[in-house]
């Protein structure tokens, strides 16, 4: 009996010791102690905000679609050390099912950024998917009336372009009258009737012109109504007689010089000349040779490496980096979590706004509708520079001081008053000698003694300035 009591007091106290271990490692928090009995091991789907890409992967379009993603994971990347998370999920558009993988996502997905193209978004506004998601195209416009209703834009527009233009011109140097010289083709005409509709509701009227894009040589001659060039008696140096003082050029980078030559050949040096977001696509990357040409030449655009945040301030970086680096910022701030009429969304754009930009800042009015606030950029020698409106007016005043001594049959003269005398390749003015239209598109013959021709100075001469027509 003795003996059996020995035996059961041991075991008694093995179980015991077995409970407790049991009850310790049941206190130890999963994956440190023990599995979880109810579930294997798992991929686990990213938490936080939903943002989702829907663009192409193949084409034209790809390499612009990796700038995109490039921006929006670096975006990502900073919010994760910022204690911010994110999900970022990407739809091919160029997938014959891209919108039935685009419906599979949940429903906190909500914030898609894209398409970057008219047509696949026409894709779109025929199914369900605009009511389940919040849709930012990348696209300058939206037809039908959708902008703020179906889809909202987040991508600068042609209007902005105008908007930015006139307004430097206007509150910057003060100009009050404006011309337009333009080709006949679908965008030319497009751009001139925004910036004529600008106008009109700022009590300002436009003078326009058109040419035929396809023939050079007719260029002169089609913009002289304009200018209304007069010949003094004895004089080959034409007189120009133009009653504006900036004109549109809403033409390709590589037509820029021959639309300048134009002007040249009736006389006209002295107006500035506002552009359109098609000269940035060509000074891309490229130096400018005689940049002098383009003294009074600005025009708009969305991206300045100068006024971006750090993050952007890398090599490769460009206007599309820093979209997708905004656009993953924006849709993490708009804070949806599913979709809600669509003036919730246009509120919650609106709040969502109110970020640090890495391109232009956009905004939204309660229509929905975007408005992108566009730097304004010149010309040097180096390719595209944030144009400055006081240094450009005294580069404007130089100029009108020389084209009145030139019309007044005075030589030009220094910052000290010198007269100077350069050749024409050199001073990029005009020529006392202008060449026809069709001379104009051939090599000019080197000549061993140039003609003297006028020069920009440096110190503006009131009395040598022309006069304005004064604003009304």
């Amino acid at each position: 009996m003795n003996s059996c009591r020995f035996f059961v007091a041991p075991v008694r106290m093995l179980m015991q010791l077995a409970l407790l271990g049991c009850l310790a490692a049941c206190s130890l928090p999963l994956g440190l102690g023990q599995q979880s009995p109810s579930k294997t091991p798992s991929k686990t789907t990213p938490s936080g905000p939903c943002v989702v890409l829907a663009l192409p992967s193949s084409g034209h379009y790809a390499a612009i679609s990796g700038k995109i993603g490039k921006g929006a994971r670096m975006a990502l990347t900073e919010m994760a050390l910022n204690g911010t998370k994110m999900r970022l999920e990407t739809v091919d558009t160029d997938a014959s099912d891209w919108l039935q993988k685009l419906d599979a996502l949940p429903e906190e997905c909500v914030v898609v950024g894209g398409p970057l193209q008219g047509r696949t978004f026409a894709q779109v506004r025929s199914t369900a998917s605009v009511d389940k998601r919040a849709f930012f195209a990348f696209v300058p416009s939206l037809e039908h009336n959708d902008e703020g209703s179906l889809a909202w834009r987040f991508f600068p527009s042609p209007r902005d372009q105008v908007e930015a233009l006139v307004n430097f011109a206007t509150d910057g140097l003060n100009i009050r009258s404006y011309g337009a010289f333009y080709p006949d083709d679908a965008y030319g005409t497009r751009m001139t009737a925004l910036l004529e509709q600008n106008l009109s509701a700022r009590n300002m009227i436009l003078q326009k012109a058109s040419y035929n894009p396809a023939d050079k040589t007719s260029w002169s001659s089609a913009v002289a109504p304009l200018i209304n060039p007069q010949m003094p008696e004895g004089s080959r140096t034409p007189v120009p007689q133009t009653s504006f003082e900036a004109i549109f050029l809403p033409d390709s980078w590589k037509n820029l010089q021959m639309l300048i030559s134009s002007l040249l050949y009736n006389g006209e040096d002295r107006l500035v000349l506002l552009g359109t977001t098609l000269w940035e696509q060509g000074l891309s990357g490229k130096s400018v040779p005689q940049a002098e040409k383009y003294a009074l030449a600005v025009f708009p655009g969305a991206w300045n490496p100068d006024q971006a945040p750090k993050a952007l301030r890398v090599p490769g970086t460009d206007f599309w980096v820093a979209l997708g680096y905004d656009f993953a910022r924006f849709g993490v701030s708009m804070a949806l979590r599913s979709r809600p009429d669509s003036r919730h969304v246009t509120v919650a754009a609106q709040r969502a706004s109110r970020m640090l930009w890495g391109m232009a800042p956009i905004s939204w009015d309660d229509s929905g509708v975007a408005h992108q606030k566009l730097f304004v950029f010149g010309i040097t020698s180096s390719g595209m520079s944030p144009a400055s409106a006081t240094d450009l007016q005294q580069t404007r005043e130089r100029v009108m001081q020389q084209a009145a001594l030139r019309m007044q049959g005075l030589p030009p003269e220094d910052e000290t008053g010198h007269e100077l005398a350069v050749p024409p390749e050199e001073s990029g003015s005009v020529p006392q000698s202008v060449p026809t239209p069709q001379e104009q598109l051939l090599p000019m013959p080197q000549s061993p003694t140039p003609a003297p021709t006028p020069v920009i100075g440096t110190t503006p001469r009131p009395s040598y300035k022309l006069r304005l027509p004064n604003a009304q």
